[in-house]
């Protein structure tokens, strides 16, 4: 059965239509650091499975049983992450979904 995701749309929109929203710029997947204030920022360091050039993950349909800290972004974490970057498909999503 699918899996509704708030503050989509569409209540019907399942998991992978929420993935589709990804525009694959491969933020997500470098290293995040705090800063001096506890702040995390996006390091310039990727993940070992993230193929740069290609913005790609080389471990997507398992990358969260690989160790390496992936996290899922679901409505609730990019509500909350305040790391993501501004152009962010979910993070521009979720604003337009806010300001309705």
């Amino acid at each position: 059965m699918p899996v509704a995701i708030p503050n989509v749309p569409d209540a019907k929109t399942t998991m992978p239509d929420w993935e589709n929203i990804c525009q694959q710029c491969g933020e997500c997947c470098f290293e995040k650091l705090p800063d001096k204030h506890g702040r995390l920022y996006t390091s310039n360091i990727p993940c070992r499975f993230l193929d740069v050039a290609t913005r790609r993950c080389k471990v997507y349909h398992k990358r969260f049983d690989v160790g390496e800290g992936c996290i899922k972004l679901t409505p609730e974490v990019v509500r909350e992450a305040d790391w993501l970057p501004e152009n962010c498909a979910y993070v521009q999503h979720m604003r337009r979904e806010n300001q309705k």
